[in-house]
C-alpha cells in the first residue's frame, strides 16, 4: 500500500470514527505514483462525420502486491495443490494470478497521448474499482484505408519518460462485418462446465486453441473492413494472458471486452452476471456501429445460444448469422435449440462439432468479399 493510499485510508477511518464520513468532502484526485500501473484493454475507435475519431478507452489503475505467499491461499481457495503441479505449471499459476492480489487505486488521474495526434487528453479520476472508462474525440491526421489501430500511451507525471503504459484502439469503419466472438470453449479450450479442469486450464496449463477456429477467423479477416471483438466474462486480471493467447494462437487481433476487475471470491461469475455483461457489450457495439453487419460466435457450454438468439430477435436485420461450437453434444434437434431458436430462420444459425473442418457460413463469407 502506498503512502498516499495509507493517508487516504487513515483520513477515511478518522471521519468514520467521528461519524462524519457522509459529510466529508470528496478526496482530491492525485497523479499516479511510481509504483502504480495502468492496464489498457484493446478498445474501439469510430470515425466521426467530421473526420475525427471517437475513441473508447478502458483502463485499470492498480498497485501490485508482491507477496507471493498469497498464491498459496488463492490456490487453496480454488481447490488446487501447488505442490502437485509441475514447476512450469507453478510458474504459470504465479504469473496468471499476480493481478488478483493487486490493489485497485481510486482517484488517480493521468494524461493520454495518441500517436500522430497533437496534444494530450486528461482522463477522469479512476473509480473505486480502479477503472477508467471514457470516450474521447480526437483530431487525427488522414488515416490510411489499411490502418486498423490507433496507438496511444499514458503519461503519468514526473519521470514520465520511464513511466508510460501503452494501449491501442481498433479502428472500426462505418460499414463492414464485425465478428463478436466468445473466448472460453469457443476459441480456447477451457472446459467451463468442469470446475477443476476449468481452473487448471485457466491458471496452470498452456492455453490450448480450439481446432480450426484461428484458420476460419483469418479467412473471415481477409475480407475488407472485417473486424473482430472478443467477448468474455473473464475478469480484467486475465487480460494479459488472454491477449497473448489471441496473438500467439494466430487469431486476428481485435478489441477485447472483459468483466470488471474482481476478487478471488467473485472470480467465477453467476449466470446472470455473465449474461448481463455479454448483452451489455453486444448492445453497445450494435449501437456504436449501426451500419455494420454482425456474426455472433460462441459455444454451447454456457448461455451463448440463448444470449445470441435474444440479440438476433432484438435487432432484426443486423445479425448475418450465429455460430455455436458444440461442446455439450446436445444436437441441433434437441429441445434446447428448438426452443432457443424458434422462429429464427434455420439457415441463419449453425451448430458445429468440435472436430468439424468446414466453416458453416461459406455463402456469407464469400458475399463479404
Amino acid at each position: 500500500m502506498t503512502l498516499a493510499l495509507r493517508r487516504r485510508t487513515l483520513l477515511a477511518g478518522a471521519a468514520l470514527a467521528a461519524g462524519s464520513l457522509a459529510s466529508a468532502p470528496a478526496l482530491a484526485a492525485e497523479p499516479m505514483e511510481p509504483d502504480e500501473e495502468a492496464l489498457f484493454m484493446n478498445g474501439t475507435a469510430r470515425p466521426t462525420d467530421d473526420g475525427r475519431l471517437e475513441v473508447d478507452i478502458h483502463a485499470w489503475v492498480y498497485e501490485r502486491e508482491r507477496r507471493w505467499g498469497l498464491n498459496a491461499a488463492f490456490a487453496r481457495y480454488l481447490g488446487l495443490n501447488l505442490k502437485k503441479l509441475s514447476p512450469a505449471a507453478q510458474l504459470r499459476f504465479n504469473q496468471r494470478t499476480a493481478l488478483f492480489h493487486a490493489e485497485s487505486e481510486d482517484g488517480k488521474v493521468f494524461d493520454v497521448e495518441f500517436d500522430g495526434s497533437p496534444g494530450r487528453k486528461t482522463m477522469p479520476p479512476s473509480g473505486a474499482d480502479g477503472r477508467v472508462n471514457v470516450r474521447q474525440v480526437i483530431e487525427v491526421p488522414r488515416l490510411s484505408p489499411a490502418q486498423q489501430w490507433l496507438e496511444f500511451h499514458a503519461v503519468t507525471g514526473p519521470g514520465e519518460l520511464l513511466h508510460r503504459f501503452r494501449g491501442r484502439a481498433l479502428i472500426v469503419p462505418a460499414q463492414g462485418l464485425s465478428v463478436i466472438s466468445d473466448i472460453d470453449d469457443t476459441i480456447k479450450r477451457t472446459q467451463v462446465r468442469e470446475r477443476r479442469e476449468m481452473l487448471l486450464n485457466t491458471f496452470a496449463r498452456r492455453f490450448e486453441p480450439a481446432p480450426h477456429m484461428a484458420g476460419w477467423y483469418r479467412a473471415l479477416a481477409s475480407a475488407p473492413d472485417t473486424r473482430f471483438h472478443y467477448l468474455s466474462a473473464s475478469p480484467i486480471q486475465l487480460y494479459p494472458p488472454l491477449a497473448e493467447f489471441v496473438r500467439e494462437a494466430g487469431f486476428p487481433p481485435g478489441s477485447m471486452h472483459l468483466r470488471e476487475s474482481t476478487t478471488w471470491r467473485t472470480l467465477i461469475p453467476g449466470d446472470e452476471d455473465s449474461r448481463a455483461h455479454k448483452l451489455g457489450v453486444i448492445a453497445r457495439l450494435l449501437a456504436d456501429f449501426p451500419q455494420r453487419r454482425f456474426v455472433l460466435v460462441g459455444d454451447s457450454g454456457e448461455a451463448d445460444p440463448e444470449i445470441y438468439a435474444k440479440v438476433f430477435r432484438d435487432n432484426p436485420g443486423r445479425i448475418d448469422g450465429i455460430v455455436i461450437r458444440d461442446v455439450t453434444g446436445e444436437g441441433r434437434l434437441s429441445e434446447r435449440y428448438r426452443a432457443t431458436f424458434e422462429g429464427i430462420d434455420p439457415v441463419l444459425w449453425h451448430l458445429i462439432a468440435p472436430d468439424t473442418t468446414a466453416w458453416p457460413m461459406q455463402a456469407q463469407t464469400q458475399a463479404a468479399r
